[in-house]
């Protein structure tokens, strides 16, 4: 039972701030879900949650998603999200996420110091960006640091962020979902009742999110939250690695 509870905290948690700032579901979730469960059980499971709450944000904020942007993201990452699934089940996980880790940290701080970054003014810095995003969401269901880096620098205001931002991870989650079904991850008996106790906890928290992105008008504001939750995300990262 407590098992159980803690899993619907958290999922809410992560749905929170995932509705609010249109990415940190996994970066949420997932080091703190895995101090309990299995990655066997958080691989497969996390994309099914996501694609829940993930897919209401894209339907009602659909407006605001720019496609010209996501699709050569989406098109990125579809090469290596297989070679990412394979890599989450027979690489050096405590390597890659500390090399991850400690990338967003830096680049967090380097923003909350309030340098300058260039602004990209075309697409054509999706293509790593989606591939290194790509790469992750298979290994670790983590494909959010890469994909808000490139829609940071593209300066996107904050509801395009949000709204175009969870389209990509809607794409990539369903991918991601496509190659664990390949791979048999869903013959884990613990994965369809975790579903079902997380679904309402997941729903509940996306008209939230939702309004507390519509009070954040200025848009210095909202990117020093972003850079302040990447900070936080990356140090969670690490941590779980070596504590």
């Amino acid at each position: 039972m407590a098992e159980m509870i803690y899993l619907i905290l958290i999922v809410f948690l992560g749905s929170l701030v995932n509705s609010t700032f249109g990415f940190g579901f996994a970066l949420v979730s997932m080091p703190l879900l895995s101090i309990q469960f299995g990655l066997n059980t958080l691989g497969p499971l996390l994309p099914l949650l996501f694609l829940l709450g993930g897919g209401t944000i894209v339907f009602r904020a659909r407006k605001n998603i720019e496609f010209k942007n996501v699709f050569p993201l989406i098109l990125a990452a579809i090469l290596l999200i297989p070679f990412g699934v394979y890599l989450g089940k027979n690489g050096p996980e405590s390597i890659i996420k500390t090399v991850l880790g400690c990338f967003i940290i830096l680049f967090s701080i380097y923003n909350l110091s309030h340098f300058q970054l260039p602004q990209l003014k075309n697409n054509r810095w999706a293509i790593p960006f989606g591939a290194i995003s790509g790469l992750f969401a298979g290994a670790y269901n983590i494909s959010g640091p890469p994909a808000v880096i490139y829609g940071t620098l593209r300066q996107w205001s904050s509801k395009t962020f949000r709204a175009s931002l969870q389209a990509y991870f809607l794409c990539i989650n369903t991918l991601v979902i496509g190659n664990h079904i390949y791979m048999d991850s869903y013959k884990n008996a613990l994965i369809v009742p975790y579903f079902l106790c997380a679904c309402p906890a997941m729903l509940m928290a996306v008209p939230i999110g939702k309004k507390i992105n519509n009070k954040i008008a200025d848009p210095k504001v909202f990117n020093k939250y972003v850079y302040i939750l990447m900070l936080l995300s990356g140090l969670l990262l690490i941590g779980k690695v070596y504590l």
